[in-house]
């Protein structure tokens, strides 16, 4: 059995906001939006690899070693705050989501001999502009998002839906609910950015797990016996 999880991505976006973005916050409050409407605004200034900021959260899973390293944003430069400040950050954090993605889509396509060609992307993340763009750029391909974001209920909704005689079986052809609300295309250039910038990502992340380990710092989350 394969799972992979992107392990607190949401948690994570949610801690920044709360514990930095006070002046997000009260700017989104003040423009009527969500406050990761400008988080994001204020990320999307910053290039392809937040200004070389790196993001330690969410590892890829491993069943041998299921540990994720401390949190960590590694790689400030103290000379141009504009370029590393709390953009980069949020971006950083969008990016490390999208690097768990892509290291769990390999490890699908490794095991069975499949490529993608194509995701479909879900969830609260999939209701903001940056993130789908970022995950489309670091893994390659088109990422879709569907009219309706919330899979897992959608899910829930049409077994309940099955068994109660609604629908005649879980194959059942329904295109109102297959709907696409956008669709984010690769961009040629930050994909080959980040093929770079990944596997830093993967080296730096292996070396702060090897410290975590050690007990000089604590982990994420760590599984029992892990």
């Amino acid at each position: 059995m394969l799972e992979g999880i992107g392990f607190y991505c949401g948690m994570s976006m949610r801690w920044f906001r709360d514990a930095f973005c006070d002046a997000e916050v009260a700017l989104a409050r003040a423009r009527g939006v969500d406050p990761y409407v400008v988080m994001e605004e204020v990320a999307a200034a910053v290039p392809a690899g937040s200004g070389r900021v790196i993001a330690i959260l969410s590892n890829v899973m491993n069943a041998k070693r299921w540990a994720h390293a401390s949190p960590s944003f590694l790689q400030f430069d103290l000379g141009d705050p504009a370029a590393s400040g709390r953009g980069a950050c949020v971006r950083a954090i969008e990016e490390a989501a999208a690097y768990v993605a892509r290291g769990h889509r390999d490890i699908i396509a490794e095991l069975t001999g499949l490529p993608s060609g194509e995701v479909v992307f879900t969830g609260g993340a999939g209701r903001g502009r940056l993130w789908p763009q970022i995950m489309a750029d670091v893994l390659g391909v088109p990422v879709h998002i569907p009219a309706v974001t919330e899979s897992s209920a959608l899910g829930a909704a049409i077994c309940a839906g099955v068994g109660t005689g609604v629908y005649s079986d879980l194959l059942e052809p329904r295109p109102g609910l297959r709907r696409r609300a956008a669709t984010f295309d690769p961009d040629p250039a930050a994909v080959a950015a980040y093929d770079e910038r990944y596997a830093t990502w993967r080296e730096v992340y292996r070396r702060m797990l090897d410290i975590t380990d050690d007990g000089l710092l604590s982990p994420l989350w760590r599984a029992a016996g892990a």
